[in-house]
């Protein structure tokens, strides 16, 4: 079939399958002054626009041939979009949790897609999930930044270890620190400054020499 008639196709399964939902706000909008009337058929309208927007670009991006399934996931976008704005009509004043309101509605719309397509296209979605929320209504806000923790000062590490005929080790460090221990346990140290400090490891005697 072709591309632009399959999604022309979905477009209009998506009209027909949101036409009932729409049915109560028709009705309530009949009651209701003209100007109101004017915003709840505007927002309706808007929602499907940017459901029909938004799948389309997602048939292609997915390469979806299947009018059901661009159906589903169109449905999953409109109601995204009056979901959004009942969260943001019920978190007007108080914001307190507002965007964890925000992410169980994204959260649906994402399971929507997730039930409707194969593991690859929907790894192929959720890679490009912020272009899809991206221009549609209430686009979550990003993530908080983790703060920056000032990095532990790193000490030397080791860079050669040697051990040695009879016994002997030979550890030397990256800032030029040198430490041998003898097969007797005696420890010699010398330090990037010249330093040498011996210990004895019969009677734990410390000798240092400059």
């Amino acid at each position: 079939m072709n591309k632009s008639l399959l999604l022309l196709s979905a477009a209009a399964s998506l009209a027909v399958a949101s036409c009932n939902q729409d049915k109560q706000a028709a009705v309530d909008a009949a009651t209701t002054p003209s100007g109101d009337t004017a915003v709840v058929m505007n927002d309706n309208m808007d929602y499907r626009a940017d459901a029909d927007r938004t799948v389309n670009q997602i048939a292609n991006d997915l390469e979806i041939d299947d009018t059901t399934t661009v159906s589903t996931i169109g449905r999953g976008y409109y109601d995204r979009g009056r979901r959004f704005a009942e969260v943001n009509n019920q978190y007007k004043t108080d914001t307190t949790g507002f965007y964890a309101a925000q992410r169980a509605v994204n959260d649906e719309t994402d399971n929507t897609v997730k039930g409707a397509v194969d593991g690859d296209r929907y790894n192929t979605y959720t890679a490009n999930r912020g272009t899809y929320y991206a221009g549609t209504p209430y686009t979550p806000a990003p993530a908080p930044r983790p703060v920056a923790r000032p990095a532990k000062p790193a000490g030397p590490t080791i860079v050669k270890r040697e051990k040695r005929l009879g016994g002997d080790t030979k550890i030397t460090y990256s800032n030029g620190k040198v430490i041998k221990i003898d097969k007797d346990g005696d420890t010699k140290v010398k330090y990037p400054d010249g330093t040498k400090v011996k210990t004895d490891a019969d009677d734990g005697n410390v000798k240092i020499k400059d």
